[in-house]
């Protein structure tokens, strides 16, 4: 990279961009499994599925692990599938109300592996259908004690063995439950980062007739302060729960992760200077979000100056002419916490345009720091 860089005069650490998304999906798998998430897809790779080996690794992921092996057994067996169904549809029909006698039963979302994504999606389908879950348990396990009852004695035959969504350490208990709702909203949280900086930064008409873009640079950072936040919230609410070793450990893997490639962003100074010279940020973003790490937001400063006085401080200002078409509208309800936040952020540090500003004259003056003023 170093002697690539060297050619056009760059140096290419410098210049180097991180995918946002893939940091996510390696916090996510950490917030989803802990430790040592390689090693267990690995060992997933190599054991066939529904096999014992495969069911103990992932009954051992705590309600996650639980609940994918209760999908998997459903999922993949005509009798399991057909009797959710079944369970689903005889409730709606006792129903008063229209609009749920209308309802048409769903099956069960299975997971991809380890892809965080299609987790979220498979704990999201399993919290709806909840309560015909635990009946689909309880009439399974009649059914098989019923055919493997002896009819001369009336146990159960020794050789008869009991299905494995029914077996008591399958089970998830209320704890697991209340832990995979707070994984569903936790996930959430990422999956409204991934999507809104999923893009390629231009400016476009929306739905709704406003105009704005995703997958803006600026909002990189932004990203990393907002699951931050969320995950120090997360981490005292996880210790008030039950019985939840797992996600108490698996929040605090998560954060690091994050962390981790946070501060990996000071090695390209892009991300702060995108965030900088955004009118509606400015340095109040990093002086309001970073108040008690002053360190930090003399270090971002330093950074954009750098890039400042390198890259732009000797380029010719070039005033536009002035455009006679209305001002762009701009989105004025936000579908998503991320969404919100960013504007959350914008309301409070916009501060439009600095007093020094409204002086300068049409000539730029060389000798003015504009950096400063801004």
């Amino acid at each position: 990279m170093e002697v690539i860089g060297g050619e056009p005069g760059f140096i290419g650490s410098r210049m180097r961009g991180r995918c946002f998304g893939h940091t996510l999906n390696l916090s996510a798998k950490a917030l989803l499994f802990g430790h040592n998430v390689e090693a267990f897809e690995e060992q997933l790779s190599g054991e066939a599925a529904l096999s014992e080996a495969e069911h103990t690794l992932w009954r051992r992921k705590g309600p996650v692990g639980k609940l994918h092996n209760l999908v998997v057994g459903v999922r993949r067996s005509d009798q399991l599938t057909y009797l959710l169904r079944s369970i689903q549809r005889s409730e709606f029909d006792l129903s008063s109300d229209p609009r749920i006698r209308a309802r048409q039963p769903v099956d069960l979302i299975i997971d991809n592996d380890t892809r965080w994504l299609s987790q979220l999606y498979m704990i999201r389908r399993a919290i709806i259908l909840r309560p015909f879950i635990e009946q689909l348990v309880l009439k399974h396990r009649q059914q098989w004690e019923q055919d493997n009852r002896s009819k001369r004695t009336g146990n159960l035959r020794k050789s008869a063995r009991e299905p494995r969504i029914c077996l008591e350490e399958n089970q998830l208990t209320v704890n697991d439950w209340v832990v995979l709702e707070h994984l569903a909203k936790l996930l959430g949280f990422y999956e409204d980062s991934v999507k809104t900086l999923e893009g390629d930064g231009q400016q476009r008409k929306r739905k709704g007739g406003w105009v704005g873009s995703y997958g803006n640079v600026w909002e990189v950072i932004q990203g990393f302060e907002f699951l931050l936040e969320v995950l120090e919230d997360y981490k005292q609410l996880a210790s008030e729960i039950p019985a939840a070793e797992h996600f108490r450990i698996n929040i605090n893997l998560g954060w690091e992760k994050l962390n981790k490639y946070y501060s990996r962003l000071d090695e390209t100074p892009i991300y702060y200077t995108a965030l900088a010279l955004h009118p509606a940020f400015r340095w109040g973003y990093f002086e309001n979000e970073w108040k008690d790490n002053t360190k930090w937001v003399m270090k971002a400063k330093q950074m954009v100056r750098e890039v400042w006085e390198s890259d732009y401080r000797h380029l010719q200002v070039v005033r536009s002419p002035v455009d006679d078409e209305p001002v762009a509208k701009r989105q004025r309800k936000y579908y998503n916490p991320f969404q919100a936040y960013c504007e959350r952020t914008r309301l409070v540090l916009g501060y439009g345009l600095v007093k020094e500003e409204a002086t300068l004259s049409d000539d730029i003056n060389e000798e003015i720091n504009e950096l400063g003023l801004w």
